[in-house]
């Protein structure tokens, strides 16, 4: 009687081992170029935006002893005059001011503080509301959120006051522009011929459409 020994051994070929694991490479890389170019693609750039800077400063008062308004001008403020690039809206803008290592900041969410009656709607600015309340931002009449090439939109001071007199020691002396926004914590001051810095960003993109330095003369 004879015996028959059958075996099935199956083996993939070293050939055929290097075309698989080329294949899985390539299958690989394409899911990661894939997943970086969603993340590229969806990442939000800020506006190309250029604005000329100035200001509106007639800082007045009765007594020049104090820190207080005691006759503020109305609408002083900084104005930021777009000269090119993108159309920007108020409502996805904003201002960062910082004197020393005080900094605030303004959107459109921020409510005016009108206590003082420096700031004031008349036939030239219109001031920007948000529902019911009163920005920071002002335009000319007629004019809305959307801010175009040649167009200027002021960031309104609430306040101001004349100390050049003072005799107290804790009071600094100077002419000041002030912010204090409802709910704010405290004052934000800048003073004549003092440089401070201002940033406006795209609170879309959380970036940087514009920064630099302004003086008050």
């Amino acid at each position: 009687m004879k015996r028959s020994d059958i075996r099935n051994e199956e083996a993939v070929s070293p050939v055929v081992g290097v075309m698989l694991m080329l294949v899985v490479t390539i299958i690989i890389a394409a899911i990661v170029s894939g997943f970086s170019g969603g993340v590229v693609g969806s990442e939000k750039s800020a506006p190309q935006s250029a604005f000329v800077v100035g200001y509106n400063a007639q800082i007045t008062d009765t007594d020049k002893t104090n820190a207080q308004a005691d006759s503020p001008k109305t609408n002083n403020g900084l104005t930021f005059r777009l000269v090119s690039g993108d159309t920007v809206s108020l409502d996805n803008i904003m201002v960062e001011l910082q004197s020393g290592t005080d900094i605030m900041k303004f959107t459109t969410d921020t409510v005016l503080n009108s206590s003082t009656g420096a700031v004031e709607e008349n036939g030239k600015i219109k001031i920007i509301k948000k529902g019911e309340d009163s920005t920071y931002f002002a335009v000319a009449p007629g004019m809305d959120e959307i801010i175009g090439i040649g167009d200027t939109f002021t960031l309104l001071a609430d306040s101001s006051y004349d100390s050049t007199l003072a005799t107290d020691p804790a009071i600094a002396k100077g002419r000041f522009l002030t912010w204090s926004p409802e709910g704010s914590s405290g004052v934000f001051k800048v003073k004549q011929n003092v440089p401070f810095d201002y940033a406006i960003y795209d609170t879309i993109s959380n970036k940087v459409i514009q920064s630099g330095s302004i003086t008050i003369q």
